[in-house]
């Protein structure tokens, strides 16, 4: 007779039971007469509970056995989503009708890995859909994971995919904070998962002091983690500790050279700082590490902003050296080649980019490269087509309807120039460089008040002073002055003009540049002759003449004209004017082939 053991212990799975049955099922050895008694009744009252109740009690106990039999052979092979509810249902089952401890932390488990396997199955079903149902199976996920780490508190696959889901839009980012936290705890003996889930959790850290100690106790669990320095210089960028920044990004460039994003951030940080040559210099170490196209096209793009042409250059042809007719690089010389006034070179390097791809045909980048030859070339309406597609898709860009009214303005088009630059105003209204480039409009079209009214504005935006500026925004200061001095100087209206403010205008203008400019002496000389000064206006406009000989100046004649004028003591009048270009513009089905 055998006496089975394995029944008072807990089933494993059945692929194994034959050879532990063998195990454990021992032969019986016929009672000796020893002398002593077998068990009574009593006995067993004496070592518990009867012998009847104690049999019943274990029955119960593994009321479920046969469920979780069925259910870990089911395991096995259970891949469809079918199978995995089968298999789930039985486990469910088995520890509803009751099971004893080890075998029902067994389920658990098991049933945990099920349901972890449930919700990858939907977060994979979720790359195949959009809107609503992506939404409903991210939802459907989350709640199966939840009852993943209720049965298996351990899973901690499960606890990094409930935070992955939640980071998604419409997402709990406490719940992302509260599962990676879990997984962290759980990784201690693995630091290179720790390093990654603490990343993770640093994203939804609502101060940056404890996102900084994720990161930092991210890079230190793994110091070859790359997203982990890579984070920590975006956050110390971001906390304008640029040094420490750029520390970690040599790091994950040194690691990842061909890295663009981490060493785009902190060059764009270093030029917004001012910091080209810094910029340059950390590019560079990186060239000297492992040259790389992407690394070369970014240099380039620092040496044109340095007007370094020839440097640039010389990048663009090493980027294209290591990447043969790659389409970036090339559309990258071409806008080079035009800012070097080289018209057909930039032609020949955006047709060989269409020539090896084809798609980016209508990409952004390729209508505004191809709006700007149109203009080189004269072709205005093609330039002005292409500037309007362009802010037809980004309408809320004011850089596009700048740049659409800038054409308008050549196109000599002012009313639609204003237009665009009223729209601009609305929600930027102090910005001093479209208040003069309206200024200029409404003098094109003869509305010499509201120019009048737009220089004043433009010049308290401004605020600029002669102390105070640098060359370019002196150089701007005195271009606003210089025409606000003009029209008060010279328009025909007399309620237009004012002598006073005209020569208060004119000085600034001139202090400005340092009395070296020939168009504004010759609007200080009109400014004198408004005032019935003509002995100070002929002084100054005959330095002004003086100029305009020496630089072969494009209005010498009427520099010339202007000094006649205030020799016969007469004041300097005009009203410009300009006739506004009637021609229809082409549409996109009209364009010129470039």
């Amino acid at each position: 007779m055998l006496v089975c053991l394995n029944r008072m212990f807990s089933v494993v799975p059945l692929a194994t039971a034959p050879l532990l049955a063998t195990l454990l099922c021992v032969p019986t050895v016929q009672a000796q007469d020893t002398g002593a008694a077998a068990p009574t009744e009593q006995t067993a009252k004496d070592q518990g509970k009867p012998s009847e109740e104690k049999g019943a009690n274990t029955e119960n106990a593994n009321a479920g056995q046969s469920d979780l039999d069925e259910a870990t052979v089911a395991r096995i092979d259970a891949q469809s989503e079918k199978e995995l509810e089968t298999v789930a249902a039985l486990l469910e089952s088995a520890l509803r009708k009751g099971l004893d401890d080890e075998n029902a932390s067994f389920a658990k488990k098991m049933l945990g890995s099920v349901l972890l396997q449930q919700s990858q199955r939907l977060a994979a079903g979720m790359m195949q859909s959009s809107g609503r149902q992506q939404i409903e199976l991210r939802d459907k996920a989350l709640a199966v994971l939840d009852e993943a780490v209720k049965n298996d508190p351990s899973l901690v696959e499960a606890y990094l995919m409930l935070a992955r889901l939640n980071l998604l839009p419409g997402g709990d980012k406490r719940a992302v904070n509260k599962a990676t936290s879990k997984a962290i705890e759980l990784l201690k003996d693995d630091p290179v998962e720790q390093s990654a889930a603490l990343v993770l959790r640093s994203l939804t850290q609502d101060d940056n002091e404890s996102r900084m100690a994720d990161l930092n106790a991210a890079a230190e669990a793994d110091p070859t983690n790359i997203e982990a320095f890579q984070a920590r210089a975006a956050l110390r960028l971001m906390m304008n500790d640029v040094e420490g920044a750029i520390t970690d990004l040599e790091k994950v460039l040194l690691k990842d050279p061909t890295n663009e994003a981490a060493a785009g951030a902190a060059v764009q940080k270093l030029v917004d700082l001012n910091r080209v040559e810094d910029a340059l210099a950390l590019i560079t170490k990186m060239l000297a590490a492992k040259p790389s196209e992407g690394m070369y096209r970014m240099r380039a793009v620092l040496y044109r902003s340095e007007q370094k042409f020839e440097e640039a250059l010389s990048d663009l042809n090493k980027a294209i050296a290591l990447q043969p007719q790659d389409p970036m690089t090339l559309m990258q010389r071409a806008e080079l080649a035009l800012d070097r006034d080289d018209v057909k070179a930039a032609k020949a390097d955006f047709r060989a980019a269409l020539q090896t791809a084809p798609q980016i045909i209508n990409a952004e980048a390729t209508i505004a490269l191809r709006s700007r030859i149109a203009l080189q070339e004269n072709r205005l309406a093609d330039a002005i087509n292409d500037a309007q597609l362009l802010l037809d898709a980004r309408p809320g860009d004011l850089y596009r309807r700048l740049r659409l009214a800038t054409l308008y303005t050549i196109d000599n088009r002012p009313r639609k120039a204003i237009d665009l630059y009223s729209t601009v105003l609305q929600q930027d209204p102090e910005n001093s460089s479209v208040l003069r480039s309206r200024g200029d409009a409404f003098l094109s079209v003869g509305d010499h008040s509201a120019a009048i009214d737009d220089y004043e504005k433009a010049i308290n935006a401004l605020g600029v002073t002669k102390k105070d500026a640098d060359s370019r925004a002196k150089a701007e200061a005195a271009g606003i002055n210089n025409n606000l001095a003009w029209v008060l100087a010279t328009s025909p209206t007399d309620s237009v003009r004012n002598g006073e403010k005209a020569q208060k205008y004119a000085k600034q203008a001139a202090e400005l540049t340092d009395y070296a400019e020939a168009h504004i002496l010759s609007t200080l000389a009109a400014a004198y002759a408004e005032n019935g000064n003509f002995k100070e206006a002929v002084k100054w406009s005959k330095k002004a003449v003086e100029l305009g000989e020496k630089a072969d100046h494009e209005q010498l004649e009427q520099l010339e004209a202007e000094l006649k004028s205030y020799e016969d003591k007469k004041p300097w009048r005009e009203k410009q004017e300009t006739e506004e270009n009637a021609v229809p513009i082409l549409s996109a089905e009209d364009l010129i082939d470039t």
